[in-house]
This record gives C-alpha cells, sequence and structure tokens, in this order.
C-alpha cells in the first residue's frame, strides 16, 4: 500500500511539474500512469464494460382475467431465484414494460396474476421479442411456486478518479433494488438503496443521477423506509450543496442525494476534534486491522412520483447512474460515474470541454446484476494479470478473459475463484 501512495505521489508530482512548464495536463504521463497502475496489460480496446443490455416489449392481454404482468429472470415454479425485471396492470388490455437483464440472458419469463395478485402461470420467450398476446392457455404452472424478489444490481467505485488506485473497487459498495410499491399505481417508482461499504480513505459523497428524465418530469421524491443517510450531518456541505432530496442536475436532469459522506452515513460519529473519522467499513477480514471497523449496512427506500405513467414506466436499471464526489489533493472535486456516463457533469463544471485529456478504457465504477455480488477485500485488486509472467491473482480469474475480450465470459461476477479474498 506505502508503495502504490509512492508511485502515485511521484506521479502526481511529476504531472503537476509538467503542467507548470507547458501550462497544460500532460496526457502522455497521465495515460502512462494509467496503464502501470491497471490491472491487466492487454485489455479489449474496445472494452465498454457493460454486463447488462435492455428491451421493451409490448405485452397484449385480450382475456380480462389477466391483470397484471411481470418480466422475470427465470421461472419461478421451477427456480427459487427468479426476480422481477419490470411490472405493470394491462391497461387497456395491454402493457408496455422496459427492463433490464444481465448480457449473458437468452430467455425472458413473463408471469400473469390475477386481480387479487394470484400467480395464474408463466410462459417464456426469447430475449428481443418484441411482441406477445398473452392468453390462459399458453401458461403454465407446473412445479412449486416460489414468489419472486425484486431484482437488484450491484454498484462498486473507486474513488480517485482520475488518478487510478488499487482497484479492489470497494470504496463505495451500493445495492439497489427497484420495485412498484402498488402495481396499480404505474406513477410510483421505489429504489432501496443500501450502502454496503465505504472502503476509502477519504471523505466523499454520493447521488443518484436520472440521466434520461428531466428534473420537471418528477413529481416529488420522498423517503417511504429508513432515514435520510446524512441526516444530521453537522459540517457544511462540500459535495452536495443542495441538501434535497431530489434536485435538479447542470443540464435539467433528475437527481437524487444520497449522502454528503459516507463515513457519517455509517457512524454518525464525530471525533475530539469535531472532524468525521476516516474509517474503512465492511472492507478488511478483521476489524481489528487500522481504520477498518464493521457496521450494518444503511438501507434507505426512495419513492419517485413521476408526473405520467409513460415517462414513470421507462425508469429501468440502464437509466440508473448513481454517482461518487470526491476532493482531489489540489482541491478539485470529481464525480466518479458508471462508465456509460463517465464524463457527465451533474452537480458543476468539471472538465471544461477537456474529456478527452481523460478517455480512456479504463473505468472507476462497476455495474453488477447481481445483488449478492461479493466485492474484493481491502487492498485486492478484482484481478490482476501479467501477459509476461501469466500470472493471475485477484478473487475473480475470469475477469481477466472478460477484460482481453468483452464478448466473452461476461458471466465472471458469479464465479469466485478465490472466495477468501472476497468481502
Amino acid at each position: 500500500m506505502k508503495t502504490r501512495k509512492l508511485i502515485l505521489l511521484m506521479a502526481v508530482t511529476t504531472l503537476t511539474v509538467t503542467s507548470c512548464k507547458k501550462d497544460l495536463f500532460d496526457k502522455d504521463i497521465y495515460d502512462g500512469l494509467v496503464d502501470y497502475q491497471f490491472m491487466i496489460d492487454n485489455t479489449d480496446p474496445s472494452h465498454d464494460w457493460c454486463l447488462t443490455k435492455n428491451d421493451t416489449i409490448l405485452l397484449l392481454a385480450p382475456d380480462i382475467n389477466l391483470y397484471s404482468v411481470q418480466i422475470l429472470t427465470a421461472n419461478p415454479y421451477t427456480s427459487t431465484n427468479a426476480e422481477i425485471a419490470a411490472e405493470g396492470v394491462c391497461y387497456g388490455y395491454q402493457a408496455e414494460l422496459t427492463y433490464t437483464m444481465p448480457i449473458t440472458q437468452q430467455t425472458i419469463y413473463i408471469a400473469v396474476l390475477s386481480n387479487k395478485g394470484e400467480y395464474l402461470g408463466v410462459t417464456s420467450v426469447p430475449y428481443g421479442t418484441k411482441e406477445l398476446e398473452l392468453s390462459a392457455d399458453m401458461l403454465s404452472h407446473e412445479g412449486t411456486l416460489t414468489k419472486p424478489t425484486y431484482q437488484t444490481f450491484t454498484y462498486l467505485y473507486e474513488c480517485t478518479f482520475p488518478m487510478p488506485d488499487d482497484f479492489d473497487y470497494n470504496d463505495m459498495v451500493l445495492r439497489i433494488t427497484k420495485s412498484l410499491p402498488n402495481v396499480a399505481n404505474s406513477l410510483q417508482v421505489d429504489l432501496t438503496v443500501k450502502l454496503e461499504a465505504a472502503g476509502a480513505d477519504q471523505l466523499y459523497a454520493a447521488a443518484i443521477q436520472l440521466p434520461d428524465f428531466r428534473y420537471d418530469e418528477i413529481e416529488k421524491v420522498e423517503i417511504v423506509s429508513g432515514e435520510k443517510m446524512d441526516k444530521g450531518y453537522p459540517l457544511d456541505r462540500t459535495f452536495l450543496t443542495n441538501s434535497s432530496t431530489l434536485f435538479r442536475g447542470r443540464q435539467g436532469q433528475a437527481v437524487i442525494g444520497l449522502f454528503e459522506c459516507a463515513q457519517w452515513a455509517f457512524s454518525k460519529n464525530q471525533d475530539d476534534l469535531g472532524d468525521i473519522p476516516l474509517l474503512r467499513y465492511n472492507t478488511a477480514p478483521s476489524d481489528k486491522e487500522d481504520y477498518s471497523t464493521t457496521a450494518a449496512p444503511v438501507v434507505t427506500t426512495y419513492r419517485i412520483t413521476f408526473k405520467s405513467r409513460e415517462i414513470a414506466r421507462r425508469l429501468s436499471f440502464d437509466r440508473i447512474d448513481p454517482f461518487l464526489l470526491h476532493m482531489s489533493d489540489n482541491g478539485g472535486i470529481w464525480e466518479v460515474h458508471t462508465y456509460a456516463h463517465k464524463f457527465d457533469e451533474v452537480t458543476r463544471s468539471i472538465y471544461n470541454g477537456q474529456e478527452s485529456a481523460y478517455d480512456n478504457r479504463v473505468s472507476w465504477a462497476l455495474v453488477i446484476p447481481d445483488g449478492n455480488f461479493r466485492y474484493p477485500i481491502e487492498g485486492v485488486a478484482i484481478c490482476r494479470f501479467s501477459s509476461e509472467s501469466g500470472e493471475i491473482f485477484g478473487p475473480y480469474d475470469y475477469y481477466v478473459y472478460w477484460m482481453q475480450n468483452q464478448k466473452v465470459r461476461q458471466d465472471w461476477y458469479l464465479t469466485p475463484t478465490r472466495p477468501q479474498l472476497c468481502y
């Protein structure tokens, strides 16, 4: 850890000196630093870091007894792990549903329910089917029904962007569940956010950008379970200067504020000097290690009320962008986004038109379509590989093959090869 920090310090010094001499950012030095610190030395040059795909299907239900429908990841009569990716009532005998699935998913399962919420059966179609007319005789209910749970994704972050770090992706770990509080009230969507871990040695904030939704398209966002994660925060705000749960982003998009300080969200504690202790939460194999401890995850449910049903039904996981805000050593504030939104500027102008200076195929965030994903312990990269030595080390060996070719081992996250290196 000390060696890595020394390397970063030398690199930052070099960049600073270069900047003073040329009055510009030296991209060659920066790219070399990122390449040196990154885990894999021969990554796919076209990698998009995407483990999910999304689609929309129109379900026709002329049978009046077919009240509501669900898009599932598995058959709930034969699997105990089926998740609800989307659901809705068949208004006018039809329901158009948008959903997000793991990129490996080849089949989607459609469950039909009565107006009493009883499962009438399930049918399946290939992923990508655009329209299907449902009838009672096509539904199967053979087996034992296990009621599906709502889909949950895991989001993992390195908090040092644009500088590289150890790539253990546990500086912030969020698990987000999307659900409908009342399937008949299609204006409302619940997002249950669980702050699982904070493995950073610096303070940071977090929010959720809804990049495809305007602030003006949302009636309100309210907390219906748990409490505001940074309730009672005692210091002046640095990152999320707007303390509202819902606020307008720079491009007019809707933004949900999660917390001003992850460490405060976990501890609600100050030291003798009034500062927030810089502890790492839920990342070290033992809470006896320096600056590490364990704590119960922080869970809050946000209810989003949209102004129209058509707008609300578009909210799927591919349209959710949680992001982290941190301060660099020179006092600049950076946002760490999922790869699809890497250069978005939600709360402030960051790049001033110079995004290309940081344009590389490295992501400081991972989106995992699995609510039970086991993230690496503190200081252990998710996987490291050198083509020179051929050695692989880390909790997920198959990650290497996905990094080298984004079309293969897209299920790497399901199988930790060294589970002892996972939290």
